[in-house]
């Protein structure tokens, strides 16, 4: 079964058509990146082949700057292109200042004027079931179940998401989606879609029943001259020293057979991956998409949806 692996980033020109060939699902900053919405939508129409589109409203990278996020500016941008959108985040609420720790009153109102801005928003959008808000790690998990138990206009919310886990340790993040998937089970809404706000752990994709999630490492690790196989992630850039761990050179031949196969049907070399980070990115995203393409839910049976 399909899994809606989000891929945020951008790529040159040639390696987003390839993806959009591919059928890749992208995230996209509308704070940043309303061109490239734009061309990839644009793709679509061109091509006659839709892919995926979640627009992320940029609160975050507003909010590093100092700077307020126009919400209504956003509202008109989503309802200009959301009937080419497969889902758009709402603009969260983040507590406090970048350059200071946010108050005990601020963290307590978050979750509340996070509430209120998906509500200002879905009563101006022309696509509310595409509108996701979003639940953050550190909030109360009473805001979790008033956002799964509360009814709009006669139904539940069909889809949210889950953030602010980026930085946390894998052991945290587990046990901290232990508790909100067993929250959703016992709420009135118990197959809600659930997307994942910068989870690029296959382990953690696997072990809890999520519909979707958005990943930057398909470009991060290529930054780095890595290449995600399926021998793990592999040092291939002609900048990878002698006593570097997990090089293409220390892989045994079978290793190294299995990789030049999976090069050559990409229509890549070694060498280009070695001198070329785009070139790594594209292998990186399309192994990530394999994944998304055989994903197989492995976790509890108690967190187990319907749907899957």
């Amino acid at each position: 079964m399909a899994f809606d692996l989000y891929l945020a980033g951008g790529a040159r020109k040639e390696i987003h058509e390839k993806l959009h060939e591919r059928g890749c699902c992208k995230l996209y900053s509308q704070l940043r990146e309303r061109s490239h919405i734009k061309h990839w939508i644009n793709l679509g129409i061109e091509n006659d082949k839709y892919c995926k589109t979640f627009v992320d409203s940029g609160a975050f990278s507003a909010w590093t700057k100092g700077v307020e996020l126009d919400v209504d500016d956003y509202i008109n941008f989503i309802n200009s292109y959301g009937e080419h959108l497969e889902v758009f985040a709402s603009v969260d609420n983040i507590p406090g200042r970048f350059d200071r720790r946010p108050t005990l009153e601020e963290r307590k109102a978050s979750p509340e004027l996070t509430w209120e801005n998906y509500l200002y928003m879905r009563e101006r959008i022309n696509y509310k079931e595409k509108l996701l808000p979003t639940f953050h790690l550190g909030e109360d998990f009473k805001a979790l179940q008033h956002m799964l138990n509360t009814k709009l206009d006669g139904k539940y919310i069909r889809y949210i998401a889950l953030g602010g886990t980026v930085g946390m340790s894998i052991p945290n993040k587990k046990k901290w989606y232990s508790t909100v998937f067993k929250v959703i089970k016992q709420s009135n809404n118990p197959n809600v879609k659930i997307h994942a706000f910068g989870m690029t752990s296959f382990d953690i994709l696997e072990a809890y029943p999520f519909y979707s999630a958005d990943s930057t490492s398909w470009r991060m690790t290529a930054v780095y001259g890595f290449i995600l196989t399926e021998h793990g992630q592999i040092k291939v850039s002609d900048r990878a020293n002698a006593d570097d761990l997990n090089t293409f050179e220390s892989l045994n031949k079978k290793q190294q057979d299995d990789i030049l196969g999976r090069l050559k049907e990409l229509d890549v070399t070694l060498e280009e991956c070695q001198t070329d980070a785009e070139i790594r990115a594209y292998v990186n995203a399309m192994y990530q998409l394999d994944w998304a393409d055989n994903y197989k839910y492995k976790g509890n049976n108690r967190y187990q949806k319907t749907l899957f």
